[in-house]
Protein backbone atom coordinates (compact mmCIF):
# COMPACT_ATOMS: atom_id res chain seq x y z
CA UNK A 1 0.00 0.00 0.00
CA UNK A 2 1.78 2.63 -1.06
CA UNK A 3 0.31 6.59 -1.19
CA UNK A 4 0.65 9.82 -0.08
CA UNK A 5 -1.17 10.94 3.73
CA UNK A 6 -4.44 12.41 2.40
CA UNK A 7 -6.11 13.80 5.72
CA UNK A 8 -8.95 15.30 4.03
CA UNK A 9 -10.62 12.44 2.62
CA UNK A 10 -14.22 12.63 2.19
CA UNK A 11 -13.91 8.90 3.31
CA UNK A 12 -12.02 6.52 5.78
CA UNK A 13 -12.24 3.10 3.98
CA UNK A 14 -12.60 -0.11 6.39
CA UNK A 15 -9.24 -1.69 4.94
CA UNK A 16 -6.86 1.72 5.77
CA UNK A 17 -8.72 1.58 8.83
CA UNK A 18 -8.06 -1.76 9.74
CA UNK A 19 -4.29 -1.89 8.64
CA UNK A 20 -3.13 1.89 10.30
CA UNK A 21 -5.59 1.05 13.87
CA UNK A 22 -5.10 -2.27 15.23
CA UNK A 23 -1.07 -3.33 14.27
CA UNK A 24 -0.59 0.99 16.36
CA UNK A 25 -3.31 -0.29 18.97
CA UNK A 26 -1.26 -3.37 19.68
CA UNK A 27 1.73 -1.72 20.14
CA UNK A 28 -0.48 1.33 22.59
CA UNK A 29 -1.81 -2.53 24.23
CA UNK A 30 1.60 -3.91 24.51
CA UNK A 31 3.36 -0.33 26.37
CA UNK A 32 1.09 -0.71 28.97
CA UNK A 33 1.13 -4.14 29.36
CA UNK A 34 5.00 -4.04 29.72
CA UNK A 35 4.26 -0.62 32.27
CA UNK A 36 2.50 -2.57 34.51
CA UNK A 37 3.02 -6.02 34.60
CA UNK A 38 5.79 -5.65 37.65
CA UNK A 39 2.96 -4.86 39.72
CA UNK A 40 1.69 -8.82 39.46
CA UNK A 41 5.36 -10.27 38.99
CA UNK A 42 6.94 -8.12 41.53
CA UNK A 43 6.83 -11.60 44.32
CA UNK A 44 8.59 -13.52 42.00
CA UNK A 45 11.40 -11.20 41.03
CA UNK A 46 12.31 -10.88 44.38
CA UNK A 47 11.91 -14.80 45.73
CA UNK A 48 14.16 -15.32 42.21
CA UNK A 49 16.91 -12.83 42.23
CA UNK A 50 16.77 -11.46 46.41
CA UNK A 51 15.94 -7.63 44.80
CA UNK A 52 16.05 -5.04 47.58
CA UNK A 53 12.71 -2.80 47.37
CA UNK A 54 15.19 -0.23 46.00
CA UNK A 55 16.45 -2.61 43.69
CA UNK A 56 12.97 -3.30 42.47
CA UNK A 57 11.63 -0.02 42.32
CA UNK A 58 14.96 0.83 39.99
CA UNK A 59 14.02 -2.22 37.93
CA UNK A 60 10.79 -1.25 37.29
CA UNK A 61 11.16 2.42 36.84
CA UNK A 62 14.09 2.03 34.41
CA UNK A 63 11.20 1.73 31.75
CA UNK A 64 10.08 5.38 32.40
CA UNK A 65 13.91 6.45 31.88
CA UNK A 66 14.27 4.65 28.70
CA UNK A 67 10.67 6.32 27.85
CA UNK A 68 11.15 9.48 28.67
CA UNK A 69 15.13 10.52 27.45
CA UNK A 70 13.33 9.36 23.92
CA UNK A 71 10.53 11.61 24.03
CA UNK A 72 12.50 14.72 22.63
CA UNK A 73 14.21 13.14 19.36
CA UNK A 74 10.55 11.38 18.53
CA UNK A 75 9.34 13.98 17.32
CA UNK A 76 12.34 14.87 14.81
CA UNK A 77 12.36 11.00 13.94
CA UNK A 78 8.24 10.85 13.12
CA UNK A 79 7.93 14.14 11.48
CA UNK A 80 11.66 12.63 9.34
CA UNK A 81 11.23 8.88 8.72
CA UNK A 82 7.36 8.48 9.10
CA UNK A 83 5.47 6.11 11.75
CA UNK A 84 5.24 3.31 10.12
CA UNK A 85 9.55 3.43 9.87
CA UNK A 86 10.19 4.47 13.53
CA UNK A 87 7.40 2.94 15.38
CA UNK A 88 8.58 -0.71 13.65
CA UNK A 89 11.99 -0.06 14.89
CA UNK A 90 11.49 0.79 18.29
CA UNK A 91 8.95 -1.96 18.54
CA UNK A 92 12.05 -4.18 17.73
CA UNK A 93 14.28 -2.70 20.28
CA UNK A 94 11.38 -2.98 22.82
CA UNK A 95 10.77 -7.06 21.67
CA UNK A 96 15.25 -7.53 22.46
CA UNK A 97 14.36 -5.72 25.96
CA UNK A 98 11.97 -8.33 26.42
CA UNK A 99 14.00 -10.80 25.62
CA UNK A 100 16.86 -9.79 27.26
CA UNK A 101 14.43 -9.21 30.64
CA UNK A 102 13.62 -12.91 30.04
CA UNK A 103 16.95 -14.32 30.49
CA UNK A 104 18.55 -11.87 32.71
CA UNK A 105 20.07 -13.43 35.87
CA UNK A 106 21.52 -10.52 37.74
CA UNK A 107 20.52 -7.06 38.75
CA UNK A 108 22.22 -5.16 35.90
CA UNK A 109 20.85 -7.59 33.15
CA UNK A 110 16.71 -6.78 34.49
CA UNK A 111 17.96 -2.85 34.51
CA UNK A 112 19.15 -3.08 30.65
CA UNK A 113 16.34 -4.92 29.87
CA UNK A 114 13.55 -2.87 31.05
CA UNK A 115 15.36 0.26 29.99
CA UNK A 116 15.47 -0.86 25.96
CA UNK A 117 11.53 -1.58 26.60
CA UNK A 118 10.60 1.55 28.02
CA UNK A 119 12.66 3.25 24.94
CA UNK A 120 10.83 0.75 22.35
CA UNK A 121 7.35 1.73 23.33
CA UNK A 122 8.48 5.58 23.55
CA UNK A 123 6.57 6.05 20.36
CA UNK A 124 3.68 3.78 20.58
CA UNK A 125 1.16 6.64 21.61
CA UNK A 126 2.69 9.68 19.69
CA UNK A 127 3.43 7.67 16.50
CA UNK A 128 -0.30 6.30 16.42
CA UNK A 129 -1.40 9.69 16.79
CA UNK A 130 1.02 11.07 13.46
CA UNK A 131 -0.64 8.04 11.86
CA UNK A 132 -3.76 8.57 12.12
CA UNK A 133 -3.65 12.62 11.63
CA UNK A 134 -1.73 11.98 8.04
CA UNK A 135 -4.77 9.23 7.03
CA UNK A 136 -8.04 10.05 8.33
CA UNK A 137 -9.87 12.98 7.71
CA UNK A 138 -10.19 15.24 10.72
CA UNK A 139 -13.33 14.66 11.44
CA UNK A 140 -12.95 11.49 12.61
CA UNK A 141 -9.22 11.78 14.90
CA UNK A 142 -11.33 12.38 18.17
CA UNK A 143 -13.51 9.25 17.71
CA UNK A 144 -10.29 7.32 16.41
CA UNK A 145 -8.28 8.67 19.17
CA UNK A 146 -10.32 8.15 22.01
CA UNK A 147 -10.66 4.61 20.68
CA UNK A 148 -7.18 3.72 20.49
CA UNK A 149 -6.75 5.32 23.83
CA UNK A 150 -9.09 2.75 25.35
CA UNK A 151 -6.75 -0.46 24.14
CA UNK A 152 -4.16 1.05 26.79
CA UNK A 153 -6.52 0.36 29.14
CA UNK A 154 -6.79 -2.52 27.93
CA UNK A 155 -2.88 -3.70 27.89
CA UNK A 156 -3.64 -2.93 32.05
CA UNK A 157 -6.63 -4.99 32.52
CA UNK A 158 -4.35 -7.45 30.61
CA UNK A 159 -1.24 -6.88 33.32
CA UNK A 160 -3.47 -7.93 35.98
CA UNK A 161 -6.19 -11.23 36.03
CA UNK A 162 -4.39 -12.45 32.52
CA UNK A 163 -1.28 -12.36 33.86
CA UNK A 164 -2.77 -14.27 37.38
CA UNK A 165 -3.67 -17.00 35.00
CA UNK A 166 -0.42 -16.92 32.60
CA UNK A 167 1.92 -17.58 35.63
CA UNK A 168 0.16 -20.40 36.92
CA UNK A 169 1.34 -21.99 33.24
CA UNK A 170 4.93 -20.48 33.05
CA UNK A 171 7.56 -18.51 34.68
CA UNK A 172 7.90 -14.55 34.27
CA UNK A 173 10.94 -15.63 32.61
CA UNK A 174 8.38 -17.54 30.15
CA UNK A 175 5.97 -14.99 30.20
CA UNK A 176 8.77 -12.05 28.79
CA UNK A 177 9.36 -14.82 26.12
CA UNK A 178 6.47 -14.81 24.78
CA UNK A 179 5.57 -11.18 25.01
CA UNK A 180 9.00 -10.52 23.24
CA UNK A 181 7.47 -12.67 20.63
CA UNK A 182 4.61 -10.87 20.41
CA UNK A 183 6.26 -7.69 20.22
CA UNK A 184 7.81 -8.66 17.08
CA UNK A 185 5.13 -9.86 15.70
CA UNK A 186 2.91 -6.52 16.07
CA UNK A 187 6.28 -4.86 15.45
CA UNK A 188 6.49 -6.21 11.68
CA UNK A 189 2.51 -5.78 11.35
CA UNK A 190 3.32 -2.08 12.11
CA UNK A 191 5.87 -1.67 8.96
CA UNK A 192 4.08 -3.70 6.31
CA UNK A 193 0.43 -2.47 6.97
CA UNK A 194 1.12 0.85 7.08
CA UNK A 195 0.72 3.25 3.89
CA UNK A 196 4.46 4.55 3.10
CA UNK A 197 5.32 8.17 4.00
CA UNK A 198 8.16 10.13 1.87
CA UNK A 199 10.71 10.81 3.53
CA UNK A 200 11.03 14.30 4.86
CA UNK A 201 13.86 16.38 3.65
CA UNK A 202 15.44 19.83 5.32
CA UNK A 203 17.89 19.88 8.12
CA UNK A 204 16.77 18.66 12.02
CA UNK A 205 15.95 22.41 13.34
CA UNK A 206 17.52 21.84 16.67
CA UNK A 207 17.96 25.58 17.22
CA UNK A 208 14.56 26.41 15.94
CA UNK A 209 13.45 23.81 18.30
CA UNK A 210 15.27 25.31 21.42
CA UNK A 211 13.71 28.55 20.46
CA UNK A 212 10.40 27.13 20.50
CA UNK A 213 11.14 25.01 23.51
CA UNK A 214 12.52 28.59 25.45
CA UNK A 215 8.99 29.97 24.54
CA UNK A 216 7.11 26.96 26.10
CA UNK A 217 9.16 26.89 29.24
CA UNK A 218 8.89 30.92 29.99
CA UNK A 219 5.20 30.93 29.27
CA UNK A 220 3.21 31.63 32.57
CA UNK A 221 0.46 29.04 31.64
CA UNK A 222 3.01 25.90 31.28
CA UNK A 223 4.76 27.34 34.53
CA UNK A 224 1.59 27.26 36.22
CA UNK A 225 0.02 24.19 35.04
CA UNK A 226 2.96 21.49 34.41
CA UNK A 227 3.90 21.23 38.13
CA UNK A 228 0.45 19.77 39.56
CA UNK A 229 0.24 17.66 36.20
CA UNK A 230 3.81 16.34 36.38
CA UNK A 231 3.44 15.46 40.23
CA UNK A 232 0.11 13.95 39.77
CA UNK A 233 0.10 12.07 36.88
CA UNK A 234 3.75 10.58 37.67
CA UNK A 235 2.58 9.85 40.95
CA UNK A 236 -0.21 7.81 39.64
CA UNK A 237 1.80 6.07 36.67
CA UNK A 238 4.99 5.06 39.63
CA UNK A 239 2.78 3.93 41.92
CA UNK A 240 0.23 1.88 39.48
CA UNK A 241 3.24 0.41 37.75
CA UNK A 242 4.32 -1.12 40.85
CA UNK A 243 4.07 -0.11 44.33
CA UNK A 244 0.05 -1.00 44.18
CA UNK A 245 0.36 -4.78 43.85
CA UNK A 246 3.23 -4.70 46.81
CA UNK A 247 0.67 -2.29 48.64
CA UNK A 248 -2.25 -4.86 48.62
CA UNK A 249 -0.28 -7.54 49.64
CA UNK A 250 1.73 -5.81 52.69
CA UNK A 251 -0.66 -3.70 54.12
CA UNK A 252 -3.76 -4.94 52.76
CA UNK A 253 -2.98 -8.59 53.25
CA UNK A 254 -5.07 -9.97 50.74
CA UNK A 255 -3.49 -13.17 48.26
CA UNK A 256 -2.43 -12.69 44.72
CA UNK A 257 -6.28 -13.45 43.23
CA UNK A 258 -7.69 -10.33 45.20
CA UNK A 259 -4.80 -8.48 43.85
CA UNK A 260 -5.41 -9.22 40.54
CA UNK A 261 -9.20 -8.23 41.02
CA UNK A 262 -7.92 -4.50 42.56
CA UNK A 263 -5.12 -3.88 39.59
CA UNK A 264 -8.26 -4.57 37.50
CA UNK A 265 -10.28 -2.06 38.67
CA UNK A 266 -7.78 0.37 38.30
CA UNK A 267 -6.92 -0.30 35.38
CA UNK A 268 -10.72 -0.08 34.44
CA UNK A 269 -9.96 3.21 36.08
CA UNK A 270 -7.34 3.99 33.74
CA UNK A 271 -9.46 3.20 30.63
CA UNK A 272 -12.29 5.86 31.52
CA UNK A 273 -10.86 8.04 33.45
CA UNK A 274 -9.88 10.28 29.67
CA UNK A 275 -13.83 9.71 28.76
CA UNK A 276 -14.94 10.77 31.94
CA UNK A 277 -13.16 13.35 32.21
CA UNK A 278 -13.55 14.70 28.47
CA UNK A 279 -17.15 14.57 29.34
CA UNK A 280 -16.39 17.25 32.51
CA UNK A 281 -14.54 19.28 30.01
CA UNK A 282 -17.63 19.38 27.71
CA UNK A 283 -19.95 19.97 30.94
CA UNK A 284 -17.61 22.47 32.33
CA UNK A 285 -17.46 24.45 29.60
CA UNK A 286 -21.21 24.43 28.86
CA UNK A 287 -21.82 25.84 32.09
CA UNK A 288 -19.25 28.65 31.53
CA UNK A 289 -16.58 27.14 33.95
CA UNK A 290 -12.53 27.12 33.69
CA UNK A 291 -11.10 24.17 32.50
CA UNK A 292 -8.42 25.27 35.04
CA UNK A 293 -10.77 25.24 37.80
CA UNK A 294 -12.03 21.86 36.83
CA UNK A 295 -7.89 20.40 36.90
CA UNK A 296 -7.73 21.91 40.44
CA UNK A 297 -10.97 20.30 41.91
CA UNK A 298 -9.68 16.77 40.17
CA UNK A 299 -6.27 17.44 41.59
CA UNK A 300 -8.10 17.85 45.44
CA UNK A 301 -10.04 14.82 44.80
CA UNK A 302 -6.88 13.01 43.91
CA UNK A 303 -5.22 13.80 46.83
CA UNK A 304 -7.99 12.76 49.14
CA UNK A 305 -7.78 9.44 47.46
CA UNK A 306 -3.86 9.11 48.12
CA UNK A 307 -5.00 10.19 51.65
CA UNK A 308 -7.30 7.94 52.79
CA UNK A 309 -5.07 5.11 51.20
CA UNK A 310 -1.63 6.31 53.06
CA UNK A 311 -4.49 6.23 56.31
CA UNK A 312 -4.35 2.19 55.53
CA UNK A 313 -8.69 2.77 54.69
CA UNK A 314 -8.30 -0.61 54.01
CA UNK A 315 -12.33 -1.91 53.93
CA UNK A 316 -13.09 0.33 50.79
CA UNK A 317 -9.49 -0.38 49.26
CA UNK A 318 -11.85 -1.46 46.07
CA UNK A 319 -12.71 2.13 46.07
CA UNK A 320 -10.11 3.88 46.19
CA UNK A 321 -7.78 2.35 44.30
CA UNK A 322 -10.28 2.09 41.36
CA UNK A 323 -10.54 5.91 41.93
CA UNK A 324 -6.74 6.21 41.95
CA UNK A 325 -6.87 4.68 38.37
CA UNK A 326 -9.26 6.92 37.22
CA UNK A 327 -7.61 10.27 37.87
CA UNK A 328 -4.14 9.27 36.79
CA UNK A 329 -6.05 9.50 33.01
CA UNK A 330 -8.27 11.91 34.19
CA UNK A 331 -5.42 14.78 35.29
CA UNK A 332 -4.02 14.47 31.39
CA UNK A 333 -7.17 17.20 30.77
CA UNK A 334 -4.10 19.61 31.57
CA UNK A 335 -2.89 18.54 28.16
CA UNK A 336 -5.70 19.70 26.52
CA UNK A 337 -5.33 23.09 28.53
CA UNK A 338 -2.14 23.67 27.68
CA UNK A 339 -2.42 22.38 23.70
CA UNK A 340 -5.71 24.95 23.55
CA UNK A 341 -3.34 28.05 24.94
CA UNK A 342 -0.36 27.78 22.42
CA UNK A 343 0.22 27.75 18.53
CA UNK A 344 -0.55 24.82 16.29
CA UNK A 345 3.11 24.86 15.34
CA UNK A 346 3.92 24.26 19.32
CA UNK A 347 1.14 22.23 20.39
CA UNK A 348 3.09 18.91 19.95
CA UNK A 349 6.35 20.09 21.42
CA UNK A 350 3.81 21.64 24.40
CA UNK A 351 2.99 18.41 24.83
CA UNK A 352 6.04 16.33 24.13
CA UNK A 353 7.98 18.51 26.78
CA UNK A 354 5.22 17.61 29.15
CA UNK A 355 5.42 14.07 28.91
CA UNK A 356 8.96 13.85 29.11
CA UNK A 357 8.93 15.83 32.34
CA UNK A 358 6.20 13.66 33.48
CA UNK A 359 7.72 10.53 32.09
CA UNK A 360 11.43 11.62 33.86
CA UNK A 361 9.26 12.48 37.40
CA UNK A 362 7.57 8.94 37.24
CA UNK A 363 11.13 7.59 37.38
CA UNK A 364 12.30 9.41 39.86
CA UNK A 365 9.31 8.54 41.79
CA UNK A 366 8.81 5.23 41.73
CA UNK A 367 12.49 3.86 42.76
CA UNK A 368 12.57 7.03 45.37
CA UNK A 369 9.21 4.55 47.03
CA UNK A 370 11.56 1.90 46.67
CA UNK A 371 13.85 3.21 48.62
CA UNK A 372 12.10 4.48 51.20
CA UNK A 373 10.51 1.69 52.00
CA UNK A 374 13.39 -0.24 52.13
CA UNK A 375 14.74 2.40 55.12
CA UNK A 376 12.17 -0.01 56.97
CA UNK A 377 13.24 -3.40 57.98
CA UNK A 378 11.65 -6.42 55.75
CA UNK A 379 8.97 -8.66 57.67
CA UNK A 380 9.64 -12.34 57.70
CA UNK A 381 7.74 -13.49 55.35
CA UNK A 382 9.52 -10.81 52.64
CA UNK A 383 7.05 -8.17 52.54
CA UNK A 384 7.63 -4.83 53.59
CA UNK A 385 6.64 -2.64 56.69
CA UNK A 386 3.67 -0.84 56.44
CA UNK A 387 5.29 2.51 57.50
CA UNK A 388 7.51 2.63 54.74
CA UNK A 389 4.75 2.63 51.95
CA UNK A 390 3.05 5.52 54.28
CA UNK A 391 6.22 7.40 54.08
CA UNK A 392 7.08 7.06 50.29
CA UNK A 393 3.18 7.63 49.53
CA UNK A 394 3.37 10.58 51.86
CA UNK A 395 6.66 11.94 50.02
CA UNK A 396 4.85 11.88 46.63
CA UNK A 397 1.51 13.41 48.18
CA UNK A 398 3.51 16.23 49.59
CA UNK A 399 5.32 17.15 46.04
CA UNK A 400 1.51 17.12 44.41
CA UNK A 401 0.40 19.94 47.40
CA UNK A 402 3.12 21.76 47.02
CA UNK A 403 2.50 22.06 42.96
CA UNK A 404 -1.02 22.64 44.34
CA UNK A 405 -0.49 25.56 46.30
CA UNK A 406 1.37 26.74 43.47
CA UNK A 407 -1.69 25.98 41.18
CA UNK A 408 -3.28 28.73 43.15
CA UNK A 409 -0.38 30.95 43.68
CA UNK A 410 1.01 31.19 40.16
CA UNK A 411 -2.64 32.52 38.92
CA UNK A 412 -2.37 36.15 38.91
CA UNK A 413 0.65 35.52 36.49
CA UNK A 414 -1.20 33.53 33.91
CA UNK A 415 -2.10 34.79 31.04
CA UNK A 416 -5.31 37.24 30.53
CA UNK A 417 -8.21 35.33 28.93
CA UNK A 418 -6.92 31.79 29.72
CA UNK A 419 -8.75 30.84 33.03
CA UNK A 420 -12.52 32.39 31.85
CA UNK A 421 -12.57 30.86 28.67
CA UNK A 422 -10.92 27.73 29.28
Amino acid sequence: MTSEADPGASRMGPGLLLAVFLPLAGGYFLSFLYRSINAMIAPYLVADLGLSASELGLVTAVYFLGFGLFQLPLGVLLDRFGPARVQSTLLAVAAAGAMLFSVGETYGVLILGRGLIGMGVAGALMSSFTAFALWFPSRHLPLVNGCFMGFGGLGALAAAKPVEWALGLTDWRGLFFVLSVATVIVAILVRLCLPRTETAGGPFGFRDQLRDFAKIYRDPLFRRVAPLAITSIATGLSVQGLWVGTWLRDVAGLQPGAIATHLSLVAIGLTVGPVLSGLAAAAARWAGLSLLSLLGAMATVFMVLQALIILEWISISHLLWAGFGLFINAMALSYAILSQAFPRALAGRVNTNLNMLMIGTAFASQYLVGWVIGLWPPSPDGGYAGQGYQAGFGLLLGAQFVAFLWFFVARRDTVAGIEPTH
